[in-house]
């Protein structure tokens, strides 16, 4: 996604900020009161959301990096003057800052437990108005016997079940350190346990035989790599990743990793061992991002560029000998097995909360959709097979037994008043 200016009728179009790399987005823009200058809210090619830049509005010159270093920026705002920036900023949480333009350094304006969503500039500059509140995420399970509720502190995200169902991982951020650390909670008798304490990841794949966890770091700068560790902390974590930018990891059943590798503006699937020796590439399709692997380990499923102009995105199932893609949605949807591989999850974030469980054909390890794929929800919902269920399925043991997160927000706006 660029930044296009146009007259009202669309025409005389032209770029005036195209951000590199193919997986690249510019999310928001904010017009300088001068018209020289344009504050852009950017994601990279990992879908990462980076700290906001200033551009030219005329589409020449250099790009500038504003706000708090390493922040992820989500929002924006110039005073009427055009004389301060004031960016949102994900720091120690979600904070506003402002920034004299050109040439000052960023302050921080708001801080505190809350966090601040949001910029709205009143006409005199003297205040603006944000979104404040807080925003909790806590692990469930579903089982014969109803919802549990498997975290009870800090956000949890990404649960997890163990490949004999008996445990279920989650990440989980409790404000002790930062980011998300890995725990794990036994099901049989609810004991809880941080696995890897003091390694904040983004991502993580605990191996079939459950002693061994593969995760994806960011290093100060951003740049991601991949870390193996035994889950009884026998010996160290080992850092298995190349100097390219590598997340996503996916053991498979004999032990080997399949992972997301960022090359330049465009993104690959690999393999390796575990210790990060073998490395070959999949498939020379380039990709978006790496979604799930198949319990048997034939296949992995990612999202991909797709030229139609409808459906710019396509999520595909790849089979990891490199032989063949097949077509799983046109369009953005989220795909997953169960640990038994009996039944395809299937999800539409920006439709419905609501999962759909979909049988898997024996032969080829992927349930009977049209040829061109899933092209609109109606594909899933008329199924006679479909078995609905009214949450956002991140794990299943099957349609009966699944975990999921739930969030719980508390917001309201408020006006800040500036020094």
């Amino acid at each position: 996604m660029a930044v296009v200016t146009t007259d009202e009728g669309r025409g005389n179009s032209r770029d005036v900020y195209v951000p590199a790399g193919e997986r690249s987005m510019a999310h928001h823009s904010y017009l300088s009161p001068d018209r020289q200058w344009v504050l852009v809210v950017e994601m990279d090619s990992r879908g990462r959301i980076l700290p906001c830049r200033v551009v030219p509005f005329q589409g020449s010159g250099d790009v500038r990096v504003v706000g708090p270093p390493g922040g992820a920026c989500t929002s924006g705002a110039w005073s009427p003057d055009g004389k301060w920036l004031y960016v949102t900023a994900d720091t120690d949480g979600s904070h506003i800052w402002r920034q004299r333009f050109p040439g000052g350094e960023p302050e921080q304006v708001t801080s505190g437990p809350t966090s601040q969503e949001g910029i709205a500039m009143d006409p005199d500059g003297k205040s603006f108005i944000t979104s404040v509140g807080s925003q909790d995420s806590t692990v469930w399970l579903h089982d014969k016997d109803g919802d549990h509720q498997i975290s009870s502190e800090g956000n949890a995200v990404a649960p997890s079940f163990s490949s004999d169902g008996n445990s279920l991982y989650f990440l989980m951020a409790n404000g002790q350190t930062r980011g998300y650390e890995l725990w794990v909670t036994e099901l049989n008798n609810g004991r809880v346990e941080r696995l890897l304490p003091g390694y904040s990841m983004t991502a993580y794949s605990v191996s079939r035989d459950g002693k061994a966890v593969a995760f994806a770091i960011n290093d100060l700068s951003g740049h991601s790599s991949l870390w193996v560790a035994r889950t009884n902390r026998g010996s160290s974590p080992v850092r298995i990743s190349s100097t390219a930018s590598e997340d996503s990891p996916h053991f498979l059943p004999d032990g080997d990793l399949v992972f997301r590798a960022i090359e330049g503006s465009s993104n690959s699937i690999y393999r390796m061992k575990a210790d990060g020796t073998g490395r070959r590439k999949i498939t020379t399709e380039r990709i978006l991002d790496a979604v799930a692997v198949s319990p048997d380990g034939r296949w992995i499923v990612a999202s991909s560029p797709n030229p139609d102009q409808e459906h710019t995105l396509a999520i595909k199932a790849f089979e990891m000998d490199g032989n063949k893609a097949v077509p799983l949605c046109l369009g953005y949807c989220l795909l997953n097995w169960d640990i038994t591989g009996k039944f395809m999850y299937v999800q539409f974030p920006e439709l419905s909360e609501s999962t759909h469980a979909l049988p898997v054909l024996h032969d080829s390890g992927l349930p009977r959709l049209p040829p061109a794929g899933i092209t609109r929800k109606e594909d899933v919902t008329n199924l006679k097979t479909a078995v609905a269920i009214p949450w956002f399925v991140e794990s299943a043991v099957s349609p009966s037994v699944y975990a999921y997160t739930r969030q719980n927000t508390r917001r309201n706006l408020y006006r800040i008043q500036l020094p």
